[in-house]
């Protein structure tokens, strides 16, 4: 599926935003898909993927993947408990 990834490690989970040019993404934690989004054609959009990882004993991040597609470009992000922890840009063409 995906033509894209933005990878990150946050407290010992890998993070993984994987997406296509054409408006697919899915968020991935340690090799687990934990949530998979598309959108229809000719929209301008942005994606937002969630799901929750426990990096501790008893603590647990919200984390977000962001997908915002554009006419030239798409901005990929992941962000954990509001924190910006990744973020890389690639031409859509």
């Amino acid at each position: 599926m995906a033509t894209q990834t933005l990878e990150t490690n946050y407290h010992g989970a890998t993070l993984r935003l994987e997406f296509e040019k054409s408006s697919g993404a899915r968020l991935m934690i340690n090799g687990l898909v934990r949530q998979e989004r598309r959108a229809e054609e000719n929209q301008a959009l942005v994606l937002r993927l969630t799901s929750t990882v426990q990096t501790g004993y008893e603590w647990h991040e919200f984390i977000e993947g962001i997908v915002d597609y554009s006419q030239e470009k798409i901005q990929a992000t992941l962000v954990a408990n509001n924190t910006e922890i990744a973020r890389e840009s690639f031409e859509r063409q």
